[in-house]
């Protein structure tokens, strides 16, 4: 995860980010940098979507899961990847569910703090909301920044 792949919204109920999937009948190869739009179908955000580029396969996922990439979201099963990358003077919160209100955002890096609003704000904090998902043509602005797209789109 590089710290420039932070969430970004577009509107009210649009936003932009990445991702691990791990998609029922679907490859490694056809993930691979991959576009898919999740509408949000609980929660607070029901009826939001957020298009995410698959940036890895997530190898402890479910079938048909998502992890979003949220900086201070927790680090999951890498959950030294931060503190290794940013070092060891930051509040990273739990391993799984990371911080725990928007006012820990200023503990993490500057760069990744931004990206950590998104959580409490656009995002609403939702815990694990359910979604209907679809394959979409990748945005530039996640391509741009990933610098990954594909040839068949």
């Amino acid at each position: 995860m590089c710290p420039d792949q932070v969430p970004t919204v577009v509107s009210d109920t649009l936003a932009y980010g990445f991702a691990a999937a791990s998609i029922s009948g679907a490859t490694d190869e056809t993930l691979a940098c991959a576009c898919i739009k999740l509408t949000f179908t609980s929660t607070s955000i029901k009826g939001k979507s957020l298009v995410v580029q698959i940036s890895n396969t997530g190898g402890d996922l479910g079938s048909n899961q998502f992890d979003l990439a949220l900086p201070g979201g927790g680090g999951g099963i890498y959950s030294d990847g931060c503190s290794n990358e940013f070092g060891s003077g930051y509040s990273w919160g739990e391993q799984y569910g990371g911080v725990s209100a928007e006012s820990d955002c200023s503990n993490l890096p500057t760069a990744l703090q931004a990206g950590c609003e998104f959580r409490f704000d656009w995002f609403e904090n939702a815990d694990n909301p359910t979604v209907d998902f679809e394959q979409v043509v990748c945005p530039s602005t996640l391509t741009s920044l990933s610098g990954c797209s594909r040839t068949d789109e």
